[in-house]
């Protein structure tokens, strides 16, 4: 039978459900069954994916003691099939793909896809240190700059080749223009030049370089943690969407080794960040 329960369920929720928690808990006491409750916000990607590094981190720190888990949230429909296919992709070299599939089709669901890979550059992210970035694309960004219709818009920075090859920016209609580009996850400088002058976008979040030069700034991605510490997201006028793409041999060594060091970061005893 269980011995343990892994639940996301959040106190606003079990409230709204009407479902008495206390009661649960003690329950699960009472029968020596392991309640641990680790809440992630419904229907929230960027809460998703801050907080499953620590719980596929958990759910591996459970099967070691020998524990046969119960993974649940509200409706089984989303965090905690995330859950799963988390641990399956980052500690058992199961392509996400394939944990995907195998989960979907055991349970009907519609875990948060997008949010697991954002999880997975992250998590490869602490790994890679000194300022050497990952090889390859990790999320496609499409740049906007609002202006005026009929500007000859191109975007620079420090992408496009140190600044020196312009990206042709599309109209899309009124005082929208876009560029997309593929980039790896880190930080990144760049501005926007409008009929041959210079400038940067006041829709977007800006800093000031050595120089004292003004450049919008933009950041892919993160270092994960089993601590997140969930800060309000900048405006930007920019669109970010992750890539998911098949890992190289290097990154899945990275992952590996990631998910297992953020896994050992959670007392065993406690089962709480060390």
């Amino acid at each position: 039978g269980i011995t343990a329960v892994l639940n996301f369920q959040s106190t606003v929720e079990s409230s709204n459900w009407g479902v008495d928690l206390n009661h649960i808990n003690e329950s699960c006491r009472k029968s020596k069954v392991l309640m641990i409750n680790c809440p992630i916000r419904d229907a929230n990607s960027f809460d998703v994916r801050k907080k499953l590094p620590f719980c596929a981190g958990l759910l591996l720190r459970l099967l070691r003691k020998n524990h046969r888990v119960y993974v649940c949230c509200t409706t089984g429909f989303d965090r905690s099939p995330a859950c799963v296919i988390a641990y399956l992709h980052w500690m058992t070299d199961t392509s996400l793909q394939a944990a995907y599939n195998f989960v979907t089709e055991q349970h009907p669901c519609k875990p948060d896809r997008p949010a697991i890979a954002w999880a997975t550059w992250d998590l490869i992210a602490t790994m890679v240190q000194n300022g050497i970035k990952i090889q390859g694309p990790t999320h496609s960004v499409t740049f906007v700059w609002n202006g005026v219709e009929g500007e000859d818009v191109c975007l620079v920075g420090d992408f496009t080749d140190n600044w020196k090859d312009p990206v042709k920016a599309i109209h899309k209609g009124g005082p929208r223009y876009e560029a997309e580009v593929r980039l790896s996850q880190g930080k990144y400088y760049y501005k926007y030049i409008i009929n041959g002058n210079w400038r940067h976008s006041t829709n977007s979040p800006t800093e000031r370089d050595p120089s004292g030069n003004i450049n919008n700034v933009i950041v892919l991605g993160d270092v994960a943690t089993v601590k997140p510490s969930i800060q309000p997201i900048n405006k930007d006028a920019n669109v970010v969407k992750v890539i998911e793409r098949s890992l190289t041999e290097n990154e899945r060594f990275l992952l590996a080794k990631a998910a297992r060091c953020t896994a050992f970061s959670i007392c065993p005893v406690k089962l709480r960040p060390k």
